[in-house]
């Protein structure tokens, strides 16, 4: 752990970068006129990171105007079609890396949503694909550039999960999920930003800076997988790999408008990244995909799952990836916890999917209701930091400021003894029983359980900076250890998602976000994502109920 001056540390980062970004550049090739567009784009990514630039209103239609309709070819293609030109050389693996790190450049640029670039090991890995065509061709990822949170460790690379003291933690392995993947034909080709702490919806940090939103740049990507939600959401990368202890993967693919799935724990490869509280098993992290396509993340989680990941990873359960056999579901709607409502366009969605799944002769759809989730928060608050935040306070001893988001999140932890460690896990586990009966209550006459329920994950769109402090709809998941998969459904509109008239708060909090809320144009262009929430070792279900839904609007991936 590093005690020089953080400033000195947070130059190092930036050189760190900058030296990755010029050869990223280099590889892709950028020729004069790409060259000029790039320079005359909007930045958010300023002079130090301290200044956060001047974003674009409009991330997603600067990249498109920006990107050469060459690149736009191979980036805008769904990763699983890509994959098909990729098997039959219809375009080699270099190719697309080149045309993914030409996007990831812009990307870059627009959201600060990359902490280093990888460009001569990416190079080395398609290189190597490409040279061995006829006995790799057939591996299911073959070619697919990915890419992964910084937190997750790659050789040769510092990981500091945001904190500038870990600049000397340079790895000798890489992930074993990061492996797999290797193994299955996929690369990294960049590491992408997380937050000071993790533990916020928000990713800003004295490593990068901060990173905006990829539809609208006044606005947060969420976090901590903030740089995997910017640059999958401005589809930059082909799919990426987040994490989530209270919400890190959902809340950006929501606020991003792409598809996130928090898998089932035990499910996929996690135990060897990196944050604060290792050691604690109160509540564990896991890992999960997150893309613009839905085909995508199911392909990821079954390579995965198919490599017998449990034989490398004793935490792991030896469960196959199974798409379900099922004629009839039934799906819960959870319109609101009754602590924070959710804001018009949220609500419009939530009425959009109620609608469209109870317009299917094979769907029942009821109303379900929240249960208990002031406990929720109340066991969190104690079980997130059992040390008081003693971990993640060493890490200040190079005075890096502590941040807003960061503040929030540790201003209540307790420095627990054993015993009070046991109480509030057992606490946790009085929990789960209670809330299991509690779905159970809804099974129907003939036996059938709630197949999911679906539900905001955020009170809002993406939020305004500094302002996301309620993650009860999504670590409630968390607490249950349930899947969760955030999946896009609209966007804010301008006349149909006016503040609500003649509103009355439930309390002080809801208030705060009614407040918000104050007008649909400051959130303008921002998704409007829901989630699926199953019970533990249903994500496949959940992959599947999805798909459904996207049949209804005649989309397809």
């Amino acid at each position: 752990m590093l005690t020089d001056s953080w400033k000195d540390l947070a130059a190092k980062a930036r050189s760190t970068f900058q030296a990755s970004l010029e050869k990223a550049i280099e590889l892709a090739g950028f020729d004069d006129e790409l060259t000029q567009k790039y320079g005359n784009l909007p930045s958010s990514i300023g002079k130090d990171t301290e200044d956060f630039g001047l974003p674009a209103q409009y991330p997603l239609q600067e990249y498109i105007k920006t990107l050469p309709k060459e690149v736009l070819n191979i980036t805008e293609k769904d990763p699983v079609e890509l994959l098909k030109d990729l098997q039959s050389r219809k375009v080699t693996c270099v190719e697309v890396l080149k045309a993914y790190t030409t996007a990831a450049v812009v990307a870059s640029r627009l959201t600060n949503c990359v902490q280093e670039f990888l460009p001569i090991e990416a190079l080395e890995y398609a290189q190597q694909l490409d040279a061995a065509y006829e006995t790799k061709k057939h591996l299911p990822l073959y070619g697919l550039p990915f890419s992964i949170k910084e937190m997750i460790p790659f050789v040769g690379r510092s990981v500091t999960h945001g904190s500038l003291c870990y600049l000397d933690r340079v790895v000798d392995y890489n992930a074993d999920i990061v492996d797999i993947l290797i193994s299955n034909g996929a690369y990294p080709f960049v590491r992408t930003t997380n937050p000071q702490s993790l533990m916020m919806l928000e990713c800003v940090s004295f490593a990068h800076g901060r990173t905006v939103n990829s539809h609208n740049g006044n606005l947060t990507c969420g976090g901590s997988s903030g740089g995997e939600g910017a640059l999958n959401g401005l589809r930059a990368s082909p799919f990426g790999l987040g994490s989530d202890i209270g919400g890190s993967i959902r809340c950006p693919a929501a606020f991003n408008g792409i598809y996130g799935l928090r898998s089932t724990l035990g499910r996929i490869p996690t135990a060897d990244y990196f944050s604060c509280n290792m050691g604690s098993e109160s509540i564990l992290s896991v890992t999960g995909p997150l893309s613009r396509s839905l085909s995508t993340v199911d392909l990821v989680m079954k390579t995965v799952i198919d490599a017998k990941p449990w034989l490398v990873d004793p935490t792991l359960v030896p469960l196959e990836w199974k798409k379900p056999v099922q004629k009839k579901y039934r799906v819960g709607i959870l319109w609101s916890d009754n602590i924070v409502n959710p804001s018009p366009p949220i609500k419009r969605a939530l009425t959009m999917v109620s609608e469209k799944l109870s317009g299917l002769e094979n769907f029942e759809v009821v109303s379900f209701e929240p249960y208990k989730p002031e406990e929720v928060a109340k066991i969190l608050g104690r079980l997130y930091f059992e040390d008081g935040a003693r971990d993640f306070r060493s890490t200040l001893q190079t005075g890096e400021p502590l941040l807003e988001q960061t503040r929030w999140a540790i201003e209540d932890a307790k420095d627990l003894d054993m015993h009070e460690q046991w109480y509030w896990n057992l606490q946790k586990q009085s929990y789960r029983k209670r809330f299991l009966k509690h779905w159970r209550g809804y099974t129907d006459k003939d036996g059938n359980l709630l197949d999911a329920v679906i539900a905001p994950v955020f009170p809002n769109v993406a939020a305004k900076h500094e302002t996301t402090k309620y993650w009860t709809y999504t670590s409630q998941w968390n607490l249950l250890d349930y899947p969760v998969l955030a999946f896009p459904v609209t966007e804010v509109d301008e006349t149909q998602d006016q503040p609500y008239a003649n509103y009355q708060p439930l309390n002080d909090l809801d208030k705060y976000f009614y407040e918000q809320y104050d007008s649909p144009s400051s959130f303008l262009k921002a998704p409007a994502n829901l989630c699926l929430a199953g019970l533990r070792f249903t994500d496949e279900k959940l992959v599947e109920l999805a798909q459904i839904l996207k049949d209804c609007d005649g989309d397809s991936d």
